[in-house]
């Protein structure tokens, strides 16, 4: 199930990725062949790159692609590490259900004004951070699972 949510979040973000190229090239064909500017070609791309670093950010947290500083973390026992693995993921979650929570408040409040250079609802785009926000909570929870079942002390 979980590599097709997989795949399924990386073809999003490809096509999103491939959306914004489309529009910035239009928009550039518009500008300098046409001598007449897209409005909504910089502010939409603008948008859309939000929700590929939010689908990127789940990504790297299902391959552990994330930066982390473990250096010191890599020199401990097994036991001990994956406590503290597991504590440092337990903080990123408290912050991620923080997200989610907020983002479905400012989604309520403004999410249904339009943004000012098409007929698109703000909530469209705001959507991806309470969406993004559970993807990576899954991805935790499952690492954290792993992690103590192939824990070697067991």
């Amino acid at each position: 199930m979980l590599k097709v949510i997989d795949r399924s979040v990386a073809a999003v973000a490809a096509l999103l990725v491939a959306a914004t190229a489309v529009a910035v090239c239009l928009n550039v064909f518009f500008r300098y062949v046409l001598e007449s500017g897209l409005v909504w070609a910089d502010e939409i791309p603008g948008f859309l790159l939000v929700w590929i670093a939010f689908l990127g950010a789940y990504l790297a947290i299902r391959r552990e692609g994330h930066i982390a500083f473990d250096l010191l973390v890599a020199k401990l026992p097994p036991r001990p590490r994956a406590v503290l693995q597991t504590l440092i993921d337990l903080l990123v979650v408290g912050f991620l259900v923080l997200l989610v929570r907020t983002s479905v408040e400012m989604i309520a409040r403004v999410g249904g004004r339009e943004i000012e250079t098409a007929p698109i609802p703000q909530g469209v785009f705001m959507a991806i951070l309470p969406i993004a926000g559970m993807l990576m909570i899954v991805g935790l929870a499952v690492r954290i699972v792993a992690r103590w079942r192939r824990a070697p002390w067991r």
